[in-house]
């Protein structure tokens, strides 16, 4: 599932980014405690334009960041262990490259959904943070926001994903955390709205979804969609046969 992969990469560069000892003010919300610095609350008011626009996207974006804190919360040693404010910023901010407005702000042609958002978030937080000076100490530092570009671009990478994660495979979140987040945002479009977005996407960005899992919507479901030319097979076959033309003589073991 994606949300694995979303918070094994964010709390992998969490943890790499946290300071032991470090304690932030909380708030509730959806019945589960959460931190509550100005940097959270102003990234929440940053993707409150999708509540109207994509409310799927709005509804999973607050999921990812909660469903993460109720497992932090039922785990000592690991809540003591990542740094709570760089998760929450991290996943809340983690798929603005879903924006379907026209000319969004965070939307390339070239790069890929995962790309944009790890670099949308890294915009963000480098603007924020010019206009919030207290924040400047912790937030603009490069390897910071390398961190965060990092477990947001890594995102869907499910074979990577496991590598220095400091907890067993499948993290569980308590029943009673898991319902309250669900009737305060609830799981009723994630798919089908996913599946409009990939395909938007692909039809308007498809050079950005090439060799990526979107390739497959832009085939299925894009008139006109073809990577034919453009994916790693196709440029390791051509770049055999050239080969092959000048080293004609060339062995596996030569």
């Amino acid at each position: 599932m994606k949300f694995s992969g979303v918070l094994s990469a964010l709390t992998l560069a969490g943890a790499v980014a946290a300071k032991p000892g470090t304690k932030y003010p909380t708030t509730i919300v959806a019945g589960i405690e959460v931190v509550d610095t100005q940097i959270v609350r102003d990234a929440r008011e940053l993707i409150e334009v999708f509540n109207d626009l994509q409310p799927y996207l709005y509804k999973h974006l607050h999921r990812t960041w909660l469903f993460a804190a109720a497992i932090f919360n039922a785990n000592e040693t690991l809540k003591n262990s990542i740094d709570l404010e760089f998760h929450a910023v991290g996943s809340l901010l983690h798929d603005l490259g879903w924006d379907m407005r026209p000319n969004s702000p965070y939307v390339t042609q070239l790069d890929r959904f995962e790309v944009d958002s790890g670099v949308a978030a890294v915009n963000w937080v480098k603007e924020y943070v010019k206009e919030n000076k207290c924040f400047a100490k912790k937030w603009n530092n490069v390897a910071r926001l390398e961190k965060l570009y990092d477990g947001i671009a890594l995102q869907t990478e499910q074979s990577i994903r496991r590598f220095g994660i400091p907890w067993p495979p499948r993290p569980r979140i308590p029943e009673d955390d898991y319902q309250s987040i669900i009737a305060a945002y609830p799981n009723d479009y994630l798919f089908r709205g996913s599946n409009i977005t990939f395909t938007y996407l692909a039809a308007t960005k498809p050079t950005g979804t090439y060799n990526t899992f979107l390739q497959d919507f832009g085939v299925h479901y894009v008139p006109g969609y073809d990577p034919s030319g453009k994916t790693f097979f196709d440029l390791i076959q051509e770049g055999a046969e050239g080969e092959t033309k000048l080293h004609p003589n060339a062995t596996l073991t030569s």
